[in-house]
């Protein structure tokens, strides 16, 4: 009797799993009888033959007067230069590495990698699949088209189908990836795309004299490719970094979308034009994975998160249910010789930055290098019953600053007022007018940008508008950005709630507001905040990154239209064509442990077409070592004032200055002001043609018109023909030198 009893419930309890898989379970798991109609049916890896390519089967399919393009029957390319008689290669010998077995073998061989996820297998978490050409049988097809070809990889084995369009263009090789050819089948889903992940990819020792991969981590870096690595680990670059609507993503202080390799006398620079904002940029070391360099482009379709399911915390890993829409799009340029080095790869980068963003040379002033000057206004402290203002610089004592320094021989000041507004520094909206009262209001504002004006200066007023406090024109159930769990996104200072503008909301702020400034006759604005780059997944408008970076250059064109002048903290690329001067470039040492030797990339690109400048001068971090390097990389002289004491700032948001005092600081100004403008002064509206470092220690920067500046860093003097620099100082060396 017991036995039946038994053999009776575990009947029930199939009967039960089974109805409970069929009328539950069915969608996550994929049982063919509830697929939805027209879906196709499941693939049987086991019942696809595997391809085999002819690796020699390279075909031309363009050619200009610089370069040729090939493509084999597998998809792979090879580019000649025909200036340095190179050929660079996305399939590298393989078979110089013979103990290269299994998944990364694969991958060296393929044109691509593809990181995929099992759509019936995210319920409970995620588990990202890796697959290339050979493991997923891949069948490629290559249509030629002008300038180049189309190539659509088939990967068989699971339902995914891409293509890959490779064109010669004006010198250079474009390579996109049209999302609308992006097909997924079978629950497979793309989470992103490596297009020819070994581009360039060599073993170190055939390296014969130099060598590195130049990664985007913060002014520019490089991984050396010749010298042994201590460290197994690459570098992944994520563009602008992490975004804060996706909870737990890394970041990587990335300002500009651009990478490149060099291998002795030749290199290649390649800028992410097109999906900039959700790639990263992987450079792998020799060693880890294979005996390889290489570095290549993430193209990210899905987002990785953790899904929160409960206000507890608990949840899951997953990645998102929805595509990127946006197309990719990279170009590749190629430099030789004495071009083929970071200097040469950022000439091209500001050629592209002229032909994209219009930059243009800055115009040359007969009056000497720019002094800027930031004045900081004040700022609240917490008050018995309501916050008290402290205020360091009125506006009278502002102009009693400017009349103070041109009396020492300082040229044209361009002043950032910081703490200007209503309640002083508190950077977040509503920093609009009116002007602090107890600064001298909106009068005293104004009397403030004429007098300045009447000496040749610029005003511009600092004001951030991607953070607010509760105000008439913010509405937090409406406005407020929210990330890809639907949660809004604030923190607390002061006592308020800061809320975190979605750029969109940052730009229709500006719109309501900039009649305001224009009546204070100022001559431009600062923005603090636009160097964050965030997606927003509010329901009506959601927004992807690069919507956001469309919104910062519109509100940054208004400015310009409206205003006159623009300025912008960092220099991120999408923001750097609409900017007059960049505060706070990363012009510092690289801190990456495998990215060992910071170089100034950015600022090679960019010199001569927009002024910038690096910490400011009296809160330097190294004191003499930042000025130096100021002066290395061609940066304007920065300095954050104050009429009194910054000790009267200790209990409010101006805690972190801790020397600023006109007074203190007006002897020093001068004099590295005096040096600086003679140094920079002429070649302030030049471009930079090349950087090297002439002995440890001892980097020269030079110029178009031939001129050159030797910075020393040693505590010795450094001496080389007719050119001596006295240790820890800098040396001007004429056309002749």
């Amino acid at each position: 009797m017991f036995r039946r009893i038994v053999t009776g419930l575990l009947l029930l309890a199939a009967v039960a799993g089974a109805a409970y898989a069929l009328g539950f379970a069915g969608p996550l798991v994929g049982k063919p009888e509830l697929r939805q109609a027209g879906s196709p049916p499941a693939i049987n890896p086991a019942s696809i033959q595997r391809i085999d390519y002819n690796p020699d089967s390279y075909r031309r399919m363009a050619e200009d007067g610089r370069l040729e393009l090939l493509v084999n029957d597998a998809g792979h390319i090879r580019v000649r230069d025909k200036q340095g008689d190179f050929v660079w290669r996305s399939d590298p010998d393989t078979r110089l590495e013979p103990d290269l077995k299994g998944l990364w073998k694969s991958n060296a061989d393929s044109p691509f990698i593809v990181d995929y996820v099992d759509a019936a297998k995210q319920s409970t978490g995620v588990l990202i699949n890796t697959a290339n050409g050979s493991d997923a049988k891949t069948r490629t097809t290559i249509a030629p088209v002008e300038g180049g070809a189309e190539l659509m990889f088939d990967l068989q084995t699971l339902g995914i189908r891409f293509k890959t369009v490779v064109r010669l263009k004006n010198g250079y090789l474009e390579v996109s990836v049209p999302s609308d050819q992006i097909a997924e089948s079978a629950g497979k889903q793309v989470v992103s795309i490596w297009p020819f992940p070994f581009f360039g990819a060599v073993q170190k020792q055939a390296i014969q004299r130099d060598g590195y991969m130049l990664v985007p981590l913060q002014m520019g870096a490089l991984v050396p490719m010749k010298a042994e690595h201590q460290l197994q680990s690459r570098v992944s670059a994520k563009i602008y970094g992490s975004d804060d609507a996706i909870p737990g993503q890394p970041g990587t202080y990335t300002i500009f979308p651009a990478f490149g390799m060099k291998r002795d006398d030749h290199s290649y620079l390649a800028v992410i034009e097109e999906g900039e904002a959700t790639s990263t940029v992987h450079a792998t070391p020799a060693g880890l994975y294979t005996s390889f360099h290489w570095i290549a482009p993430q193209f990210v379709y899905r987002n990785e998160y953790f899904r929160q399911t409960s206000k507890l915390g608990a949840g899951y890993k997953t990645v998102e249910k929805t595509r990127s829409t946006e197309n990719r799009r990279i170009r590749y340029y190629f430099q030789n010789g004495s071009k083929a080095d970071y200097a040469g790869m950022a000439a091209d980068y500001r050629s592209y930055l002229m032909e994209t963003q219009g930059m243009k040379k800055i115009a040359p002033d007969a009056n000497g290098l720019p002094l800027f000057v930031t004045l900081y206004g004040g700022a609240e402290e917490n008050g018995l019953f309501s916050p008290n203002f402290v205020p360091v610089t009125t506006f009278e004592q502002g102009i009693d600053i400017l009349k103070g320094l041109h009396a020492s021989g300082i040229g044209p000041i361009h002043v950032l007022y910081n703490g200007w507004a209503k309640g002083g520094d508190r950077s977040v909206m509503p920093d609009v007018p009116p002007a602090e009262k107890g600064l001298g209001g909106d009068e005293g504002l104004r009397a403030f940008a004429r007098e300045a004006r009447k000496q040749g200066d610029r005003v511009y007023l600092q004001a951030d508008f991607t953070r607010s406090r509760l105000n008439g024109s913010f509405v937090p159930s409406r406005d407020v950005m929210r990330d890809i769990n639907n949660k809004a996104r604030y923190d607390e200072r002061l006592g308020e709630n800061e809320y975190v503008n979605p750029a969109s909301v940052a730009l229709r702020l500006f719109e309501e507001h900039v009649g305001s400034y224009e009546a204070l006759g100022i001559d431009g604005m600062y923005f603090e905040g636009l160097g964050s780059l965030y997606s927003d997944y509010r329901s009506s408008p959601p927004a992807t990154r690069a919507d956001a970076a469309e919104s910062y250059r519109k509100l940054l064109r208004l400015a310009k239209e409206r205003l006159g002048f623009t300025g912008a903290a960092e220099g991120n690329s999408y923001l750097i064509g609409q900017l007059d001067f960049v505060q706070r470039m990363p012009i510092g040492v690289s801190y990456d442990l495998v990215a060992t030797k910071a170089v100034p990339f950015l600022p090679i690109a960019v010199h001569g077409l927009v002024d910038y400048s690096g910490e400011w001068g009296n809160l330097r971090e190294t004191g003499t070592t930042d000025y130096l390097r100021s002066i290395e990389f061609g940066a304007v002289p920065h300095y954050l004032l104050t009429y009194e004491d910054p000790a009267l700032l200790r209990h409010t948001p101006g805690d972190f200055i801790y020397s600023s005092q006109y007074d203190v600081w007006k002897q020093q100004i001068a004099s590295e002001y005096k040096r600086w403008n003679e140094a920079l002064g002429p070649v302030r509206g030049l471009f930079i043609s090349g950087h090297r470092e002439l002995a440890d220690g001892v980097f020269e920067t030079r110029y178009e018109n031939g001129t050159a500046i030797v910075v020393n860093y040693n505590d010795t003097a450094y001496s080389a023909g007719a050119i001596t620099v006295k240790p820890r100082e800098f040396a001007v060396v004429g056309k002749e030198g």
